[in-house]
C-alpha cells in the first residue's frame, strides 16, 4: 500500500469520527518511518496494520480495552525473526503516540508487522 492510499483510506475513517486526528497523525508518521527503514514505498501488503494501528490508537484514546489473540497465536508470534525490528517500531510509536501500549494491543502488532516485515525485506 502506498500513503496516498492509505491516506484516502485513513482520511474516510476520519471525517466520519471513526478515528482521532492523534491516530491518524501517528500512523502517518509511523508509514514514514517504515518506508524508510524499508527504503521503498510502497510498502506491500501492509494494509491491515495500518488499520488496526489507527483503530488501536483511538481505542487507547478512548480509554477502551481489546481482548488480545490467544495464548497459542501469542506464543507463536513471538518466535518472529523479526522480534528486534518490532519492538523498534512499537517504540516508535510508544515516543510519537505518548501514551502506554497494552499488551494486547501490541501482540496484534507483533501479528500483523510480522507479516509487514517479511513482505518488504
Amino acid at each position: 500500500m502506498n500513503k496516498l492510499e492509505m491516506n484516502k483510506k485513513l482520511t474516510i475513517l476520519l471525517d466520519g469520527q471513526i478515528i482521532t486526528k492523534q491516530a491518524y497523525d501517528v500512523t502517518n508518521q509511523t508509514y514514514d518511518y517504515l518506508a524508510a527503514k524499508f527504503n521503498k514505498e510502497p510498502i506491500e501488503n501492509s494494509d491491515m496494520f495500518w488499520t488496526h494501528l489507527c483503530m488501536a490508537l483511538t481505542r487507547i484514546e478512548n480509554g477502551e480495552e481489546l481482548e488480545g489473540p490467544s495464548q497459542a497465536i501469542v506464543d507463536d508470534i513471538y518466535q518472529t525473526p523479526y522480534k528486534e525490528e518490532i519492538k523498534e517500531v512499537i517504540e516508535y510509536v510508544k515516543h510519537k503516540f505518548h501514551h502506554e501500549l497494552p499488551r494486547e494491543e501490541q501482540d496484534y502488532f507483533y501479528l500483523h508487522l510480522h507479516g509487514v516485515m517479511e513482505n518488504n525485506k
